[in-house]
């Protein structure tokens, strides 16, 4: 059977991350492990989590002694994890955002009862209450010359991860992508699973905390641009049979 896996960066979110980890214990759906990566917090972050986490050992904390950002932070999460199975669904929730309600566990693993589902995103609203940008992905052939829309909420089943090439999810540096690193891996995933084994989930799954001032598109949208060009110059991964 199939667990649920939720993945979550965490950085400077001491005003948020108790709402984070509350929703997710709010959940009726009870059966899932959290991995929560640190990603060198500076301020009361790590504090805050570890009291609202409490004895609750569905939560499993990582601290990084290097950054790692979104795309490293996931990686080493789930790529050579003996307790993640190539069919387990990751969900991932930022520990700045949260889930709406507490079906979105349930909803989600209704969805992947069809194992021949391995990657579904859509919908979620902003912190505000406007509604999210997601929509169903149809351009399959050529999504990267496609507006990005492949947003909150972002589900895959953990073997579709671990197809993506380390390289891909990294700069011309060597360190994962900075800012934009959702593209880096939701274009393999989306490439490799193809139509017929993706879904949109029209749902509000998520919500996107707009309040938070380390936002990408706030900190450095120039480096925002470069980087989603660079990604999307990149080659197209190819369909493939299996994970």
């Amino acid at each position: 059977m199939s667990k649920i896996i939720i993945v979550t960066t965490l950085y400077n979110a001491e005003q948020y991350i108790s709402k984070c980890i509350l929703s997710m214990k709010d959940q009726n759906y009870k059966d899932f492990t959290c991995y929560i990566t640190d990603d060198i917090s500076t301020d009361n972050s790590i504090e805050v989590l570890t009291k609202t986490i409490g004895i609750d050992k569905r939560f499993i904390l990582y601290k990084n002694k290097a950054k790692a950002y979104q795309p490293g932070n996931y990686d080493y999460i789930i790529r050579n994890n003996k307790n993640i199975d190539d069919y387990d669904i990751v969900v991932e929730l930022d520990g700045d955002d949260w889930f709406p309600d507490s079906n979105v566990l349930d909803r989600i693993k209704k969805v992947y009862e069809d194992k021949n589902i391995w990657i579904a995103n859509g919908s979620f609203v902003y912190s505000d209450g406007r509604p999210g940008f997601a929509q169903a992905q149809t351009n399959f052939n050529n999504l990267r010359s496609s507006v990005f829309s492949a947003s909150h909420i972002r589900t895959w089943r953990a073997g579709l991860w671990r197809k993506i090439i380390q390289r891909d999810l990294r700069d011309s540096d060597n360190i994962p992508w900075k800012v934009a690193g959702d593209l880096a891996f939701m274009y393999p995933m989306l490439e490799m699973a193809g139509e017929k084994r993706y879904k949109f989930m029209s749902d509000i799954n998520y919500v996107y905390n707009e309040e938070t001032p380390l936002n990408d598109h706030k900190v450095n949208m120039p480096l925002v641009n470069h980087i989603c060009k660079t990604i999307r110059s990149m080659p197209a991964y190819n369909l493939i049979d299996t994970i």
